[in-house]
């Protein structure tokens, strides 16, 4: 016996315009992944970015003040929490500080403006704002060996100087890799992306030490200059060789926020972190408090307390004590004890009425 089987019509033309439906950007960035790894974390995991503070919302130190870098400066400076400036004492001068100019999405960025030039750049001139990750937040890329993991390194940047210019991922005296990326238009907002090859070469510390340096030349000479786009070895080395010196032009800007380093090939979303757990991050590193408060007896002759961080440092802080009086508004000379990545002791002998005991502190463990 004979069975008919029917089927409904088929709209070939409609089946065909499904397939060109967007997708959308998280959409394509899945289908870039190469590797499960990759596609979980970009749809099932957090804490991605390796870069802390990536958005430049905290600022401890500063509170959005300007801090000036004179020609002759030749220090490591923090301006912003966990973002350095470094540079030596015969290069330009330039203000640094917390802008409120910022990419939609975002609302606060590092801003450098140039003050002085004093001509270009000497083969050992060095301009940089540098972040430092910690050994045991890199430990997971394998770098230095066989199995060394790519990166995808993104941000915003705004110059008025158009040109191309270098990041550099680098622990100096090991592996160096400045990366490139050009500002096409002036006093314009662009986001910018780079995969760089994990390393099979060099020591990566994997511990609670430097493990990898992003450093933005901004103003580098020749001594302190590699070939651009791969991996060399053996070198202290900050930027690019032929790239764009901001600090070369007199009154430039230079903004950078919505920084991020991620493992694998794809430049995802950047990661929001809530204000307090990006705080929290920042305070392994660094921590301030304003006045602190304890109450105690009366005319005794020696002070001896304790104090617990916010947050269990890196490795044990340099703590300073300021602001130091009773209650009464007596000056106190209160000496520092003990110190671990917990908390710190402090005595002061000879006082014969220490009502209560104000103070002020910080706490520095930066790498």
């Amino acid at each position: 016996m004979a069975v008919r089987i029917t089927k409904s019509a088929v709209n070939i033309r409609e089946k065909l315009a499904e397939l060109e439906r967007p997708i959308g950007v998280n959409g394509a960035a899945l289908m870039k992944t190469e590797t499960p790894q990759e596609a979980f974390s970009l749809i099932g995991a957090r804490n991605r970015n390796r870069i802390i503070n990536g958005d430049m919302r905290i600022d401890q130190r500063n509170a959005g003040a300007s801090v000036t870098r004179a020609t002759t400066d030749s220090n490591q400076l923090y301006i912003l929490d966990r973002w350095d400036n470094t540079k030596n004492s015969n290069s330009k001068a330039y203000t640094i500080q917390r802008s409120g100019t910022a990419p939609v999405g975002f609302t606060s960025s590092l801003l450098l403006t140039i003050t002085s030039t004093n001509g270009t750049n000497s083969s050992t001139d060095y301009n940089i704002i540098r972040q430092y990750i910690e050994g045991y937040n890199i430990a997971d890329l394998m770098w230095g060996t066989a199995n060394a993991k790519p990166v995808t390194f993104s941000f915003w940047v705004r110059s008025s100087v158009i040109g191309t210019y270098a990041v550099c991922l680098s622990i100096q005296g090991q592996g160096n890799y400045p990366a490139t990326y050009t500002v096409n238009s002036a006093n314009t907002w662009e986001y910018k992306t780079m995969t760089v090859p994990g390393p099979t070469s060099g020591t990566w510390p994997t511990d609670n030490t430097a493990g990898l340096g992003i450093y933005f030349d901004l103003g580098i000479g020749s001594f302190y200059s590699t070939t651009t786009n791969t991996w060399t070895y053996g070198q202290n080395v900050f930027g690019g060789s032929g790239v764009t010196k901001l600090t070369e032009t007199n009154g430039a800007t230079w903004y950078i926020t919505g920084v991020q380093l991620e493992p694998g090939t794809v430049a995802t979303p950047f990661e929001h972190r809530s204000f307090g757990q990006e705080l929290a991050l920042c305070q392994r590193y660094y921590e301030q408090n304003s006045t602190v408060q304890f109450y105690g007896g009366y005319h005794i002759s020696f002070i001896r307390n304790g104090m617990l961080f916010q947050v269990q440092k890196r490795a044990a802080p340099d703590v300073v004590l300021t602001s130091q009086t009773n209650s009464a508004g007596s000056s106190l000379n209160l000496t520092v004890a003990e110190v671990n990545i917990m908390g710190f002791s402090y005595t002061q002998n000879s006082v014969s009425e220490s009502y209560g005991i104000k103070f002020k502190y910080t706490a520095s463990a930066e790498i």
